[in-house]
């Protein structure tokens, strides 16, 4: 049996996961480039606006399922690209993060998410835990399995793997305009963050430094979850999602990313656990980071 339905049939085996994902429907996940040569794992869980039928939609027009808040728009092609680039293998998530965000623990608020920007998402309104376990079962699980046995099976060999995740961010959130072109998101290891900022700002991008969003205030991520558990080098790419809307502006992105990681991956401290400090994340913080995010954004300020 392949390995990764192996993995989707030993998660998702429970009465809740039939009410959910249907024979027709897709794996939680796919893998692409599973052999790829370089110990590097991209991952890219917003790839996909796709919502299986029996959610009937969330009740969400289709114009609102290519929002944004539905999925991170452009990133499966920028990941395959780079995968390609790279020789690495990639991980894809296959369904909406509005049945269930899998860059989020199962008890963040924004785990399975109401509002979209202040647009109501009617099928997440007034979800039961029931429901919120069927969708987990089905998906969230299943996907973090697959990572977690992934990179096991790396380390299992002595082999410490860099962790990549890949994300779009709008050009405007609430009210605020973004003028960040590129972002990259760290907490505590800058193995690889620093020169990818380095190199970006000195190519005369605009590029944020933990922008459009603070990775120490945030926990609960899959960066957080599999890479800074074991002390992987990481990192969670963010670019403006009106850069990468075709596949000509998609390639180009990945040939940057590919050529700001090649001296990066060149280096042998790069492929250790990391050795410091490790951040701590504080929910209270987390909360109110996100507030106060809100809030500016709201007001027209970054």
């Amino acid at each position: 049996m392949n390995p990764v339905a192996e993995i989707f049939l030993r998660m998702s085996d429970s009465a809740e996961h039939a009410s959910i994902l249907s024979e027709n429907d897709p794996l939680p996940f796919s893998f692409y480039n599973e052999s790829g040569t370089l110990p590097c794992l991209l991952i890219c869980e917003h790839a996909s606006n796709y919502i299986p039928p029996s959610l009937e939609g969330l009740g969400l027009s289709p114009d609102q399922c290519r929002k944004h808040y539905a999925w991170d728009i452009g990133t499966r092609d920028v990941t395959t690209f780079l995968a390609d680039k790279l020789d690495a293998p990639a991980i894809f998530a296959n369904y909406s993060r509005l049945v269930v965000d899998l860059n989020r623990s199962l008890d963040h608020p924004t785990a399975f998410l109401s509002h979209g920007e202040g647009e109501l998402i009617p099928g997440n309104a007034a979800l039961t835990e029931h429901e919120k376990k069927a969708r987990s079962d089905a998906i969230y699980h299943p996907f973090h399995a697959a990572v977690s046995d992934f990179l096991e099976r790396y380390i299992k060999q002595g082999i410490y793997p860099a962790v990549i995740s890949i994300h779009s961010f709008a050009p405007v959130y609430y009210k605020a305009k973004r003028p960040w072109e590129i972002g990259f998101l760290w907490s505590h290891d800058a193995r690889l963050p620093m020169p990818m900022i380095d190199y970006f700002r000195q190519d005369g991008f605009c590029v944020g430094d933990n922008e459009p969003y603070d990775a120490k205030a945030m926990g609960g991520t899959t960066i957080n979850r599999h890479a800074d558990a074991r002390r992987l080098a990481n990192l969670l790419v963010e670019i403006r999602n009106d850069l990468i809307r075709d596949k000509e502006s998609c390639l180009f992105w990945a040939d940057k990313l590919a050529d700001a990681l090649a001296p990066v991956f060149s280096r042998g401290d790069v492929w250790r656990p990391y050795e410091g400090a490790v951040h701590r994340h504080c929910k209270e913080q987390e909360r109110l980071y996100f507030e106060t995010l809100i809030s500016k954004a709201k007001r027209g300020e970054c």
